[in-house]
């Protein structure tokens, strides 16, 4: 269990494998936001870095880092992951920044990579295969 700090400073423990997704802030968010998916009913949101908050998890597998479409990181638990998919025309954004759109029960996460590079990064060959 590790301890994260709630945006209103409430002090929450989380057991950091029940973690499937972390990302940092919104382009309309005031201040710094970090959103932690799978702890509890949508996201848990708090102030500390992205990045520091999943090097504080510990995890193993470690998450893997995708691009969201702002170009921002998203890490992503690669066990959790229920599909991988092209974007559908409501998901698309100006300039194809959106190539695949990754699932994780009913959180949809839309990401840079195409399809196979975010199937690869999330489901790598075997070490010795």
């Amino acid at each position: 269990m590790i301890a994260i700090r709630a945006l209103d400073g409430t002090e929450v423990a989380v057991n950091e494998n029940a973690v499937t997704l972390v990302a940092g802030p919104y382009p309309h968010d005031l201040g710094p936001h970090t959103y932690v998916h799978g702890v509890e009913r949508g996201a848990l949101v708090t102030a500390e870095d992205a990045a520091a908050l999943v090097g504080r998890l510990g995890v193993d597998p470690p998450l893997v880092k995708l691009t969201r479409p702002d170009a921002s990181p998203v890490w992503i638990k690669a066990a959790a992951v229920s599909a991988i998919r092209p974007p559908m025309a409501t998901e698309q954004q100006a300039g194809g920044a959106v190539r695949a759109v990754v699932v994780i029960g009913d959180l949809h996460q839309a990401v840079r990579e195409d399809v196979q590079a975010a199937m690869i990064a999330l489901n790598p060959p075997a070490a010795n295969a």
